[in-house]
């Protein structure tokens, strides 16, 4: 009888787990993007710009634009930008108005004010929500890469540079200009090189700043640049930032910081960069244009080699967390604020 108990129990158990099996099966297969055999083989490292089921979206569209397309990391972390600009990466992101749907927001879902693309490979079929996955629309992108857009193609297997990448991609695949408010480069270009940052991972190498480490993929305060800056120099030195832009954090605080042993320097050339310095942008390529963002941007350096330089910043492109970022000198840095005795904690 015990012998029957234990078989009954196994059975029972063996029952219940493969109950649990299928409804987690079921519930993979309904997202209609990721299975466990499509799991990818390529990961990243450091804070993502995505996380979840996005990020296993972003990391199978990135890997299988490598594989299939012989596209370079920058070229392959310049499409995964234009594509969190326009989907967030869900497979299933639709926009009624405009027609389109997918990662990539083809045209032809619903109406046809737009043209007819999603349909084009055949996969997807009419408005059918099950044929709208990942790996249907992986083969439309297929079809067009190897076919009509063939010209992206060829500039992102040969790419160098992320944020030209998603350039071309939204300007040849996408087919929006460059000027078009809906392109949004600002996003773009700061998401290019995070992507870039993560599957390369420079994205989380060379900081040593542990007040900061601390809160990697954390939101600090208001969860803007500004926030995160004020943070790390109110523990530092016990007082506040003041002022609205990040771009005058150096001339706006001036006496506050000399006052507390910080060395403020206008205008830093690229020697000048110190680990453990505040940093802080006008407009330009860091911070976008005026009309983009009045504000400016401000980070923290992680490391400095050269011209080139790591950071902690955070709200890049929009994602309200603190992040690891790649940045290199240019004359769009207002000032640096190097604290006391390159006191980092």
């Amino acid at each position: 009888m015990k012998k029957k108990f234990i078989f009954g129990g196994i059975f029972g158990s063996l029952v219940i787990f493969l109950g649990v099996m299928c409804v987690m099966l079921g519930s993979m297969v309904s997202i209609g993007s990721i299975k466990e055999e499509d799991t990818p083989t390529i990961s990243g490292s450091g804070t993502p710009p995505v996380t979840g089921e996005a990020l296993q979206v972003a990391t199978k569209t990135y890997e299988h634009l490598m594989k299939e397309h012989k596209f370079t990391s920058a070229g392959a972390s310049g499409a995964l930008a234009v594509g969190q600009r326009e989907s967030g990466f869900n497979p299933q992101a639709i926009n009624p108005s405009g027609g389109v749907a997918g990662i990539f927001q083809w045209s032809g879902w619903g109406n046809f004010i737009n043209g007819d693309r999603i349909h084009s490979e055949g996969s997807i079929q009419g408005m059918d929500l099950s044929t709208l996955t990942l790996d249907n629309e992986l083969k439309l992108m297929d079809k067009e890469l190897n076919g009509s857009y063939s010209k992206v193609k060829t500039l992102l297997s040969t790419s160098k540079d992320p944020v030209q990448s998603a350039k071309d991609w939204s300007l040849y695949y996408e087919g929006v200009s460059l000027s078009d408010g809906q392109t949004n480069l600002e996003m773009i270009s700061q998401l290019a090189n995070q992507w870039y940052a993560y599957f390369n991972g420079s994205g989380s190498s060379g900081g040593d700043i542990k007040l900061l480490n601390d809160v990697l993929g954390q939101t600090v305060g208001s969860g803007q640049c500004y926030a995160l800056s004020d943070y790390y120099v109110n523990s530092i030195s016990g007082f506040h930032l003041q002022g609205l832009c990040a771009f005058n954090i150096g001339s706006d605080n001036f006496s506050a910081f000399t006052s507390h042993g910080w060395k403020v320097i206008l205008k830093p050339t690229a020697d000048q960069l110190v680990a453990g310095a505040v940093v802080n942008w006008g407009f330009g390529a860091v911070a976008g244009s005026a009309s983009e963002n009045p504000y400016g941007h401000t980070g923290v350096i992680s490391t400095v080699k050269g011209s080139s330089f790591t950071t902690y910043e955070q709200n890049v492109g929009g994602v309200q967390i603190v992040q690891k970022m790649n940045r290199t000198w240019d004359s769009s840095i207002t000032s640096i604020a190097i604290p006391p005795q390159g006191d980092k904690k």
